[in-house]
């Protein structure tokens, strides 16, 4: 039984993807997420990173990871007699919903990390992902952000501030193929859910395996929508001016307004 079945909480929404999907201009249902266009603003909430201070040269997560199978504590990784470990780079990355680490791990913004690890950006890229910074630079201390999902620090924060404006608490949440451990079915891709009991939820569900936050989430009246993808670090959140602003605005949470090329950029 997974964790969605033991909880009253969740049930299968009257709504349905129909409406976001008009608005991103893609006839197939998103496996990833599913962007949108037709609110006033947007800006990314970036994931975190931390850092454990260290006062002495740190290995790389890809030095790491192969002194351990170099000294038999990990085993590599064998697929029909390929040896990927061989061929492939350990970045540290993970997929997922992270719980804050402990207090003695630092959090680092993306602005302090993308000139302490430089790496080229063609002006037409991606939206904020691992693409953003070297495979292999990052020490063994630094804790990269995961794909796929918010962290707890911000997604918590995150919905703090989108209950403040849906008084009702009440939300329709949409998780990708990629993502999802709720039944998918054609009839009810969509489920209902308070806003405040997410995070508590997520907290809940992450001690039994791995949990990603919706790939979608947004209120009965569609005044604003949260798009996470499975391939990206960040969160871009849609809406009023006066919301968005707030989210710019606000010290808890790393933003950045990401567009494609010829538009402007602005982190916060």
């Amino acid at each position: 039984m997974n964790w969605y079945e033991t909880n009253s909480g969740f049930a299968p929404s009257r709504d349905d993807l129909g409406w976001l999907i008009s608005r991103n201009g893609d006839d197939l249902r998103g496996f990833t997420g599913i962007d949108a266009s037709g609110w006033e603003d947007s800006t990314w909430i970036l994931n975190a990173f931390y850092e454990l201070p260290s006062k002495g040269p740190v290995p790389t997560h890809d030095e790491l990871h192969k002194s351990r199978i170099g000294s038999g504590d990990e085993e590599p990784l064998i697929i029909n007699g390929v040896n990927l470990d061989e061929m492939t780079t350990a970045t540290g990355g993970g997929l997922g919903y992270e719980k804050r680490p402990p207090v003695d791990w630092q959090r680092r913004t993306w602005a302090e990390m993308l000139v302490r690890f430089p790496h080229p950006r063609p002006a037409d890229g991606p939206p904020p992902c691992y693409r953003w910074f070297p495979a292999t630079d990052f020490p063994a201390n630094i804790e990269l952000p995961t794909e796929g999902s918010m962290s707890e620090e911000d997604f918590t924060e995150l919905i703090n501030v989108l209950s403040r404006r849906t008084p009702a608490a009440a939300c329709s949440m949409y998780f990708a193929g990629l993502t999802s451990t709720f039944p998918d079915s054609p009839e009810n891709p969509v489920y209902d859910a308070s806003l405040l009991n997410l995070p508590p939820l997520l907290r809940e569900a992450s001690e039994d395996g791995q949990v990603f936050t919706p790939s979608n989430i947004w209120p009965s009246d569609r005044s604003w929508l949260v798009y996470t993808d499975y391939d990206l670090w960040a969160t871009k959140v849609s809406g009023s001016t006066e919301l968005i602003n707030e989210l710019r605005m606000n010290p808890l949470l790393e933003t950045f307004d990401w567009a494609p090329a010829g538009s402007a950029n602005r982190t916060t």
